[in-house]
């Protein structure tokens, strides 16, 4: 195989990641916290509409 069938190969298998940072407010002292993840792009969504 020639290097430009090698190098668009590895392309195809790469996800496109995000990174999700929700703010959370504790209940107890009501400060408020940061929870980051590293999401493709499809669970995102669900990210966000957890509570």
């Amino acid at each position: 195989m020639s290097k430009k069938m090698v190098e668009n190969k590895k392309k195809s298998n790469q996800k496109k990641m995000t990174l999700a940072i929700k703010i959370i407010k504790s209940k107890k002292s009501g400060f408020y916290t940061f929870e980051k993840k590293m999401l493709s792009n499809g669970e995102v969504n669900i990210f966000f509409l957890k509570k």
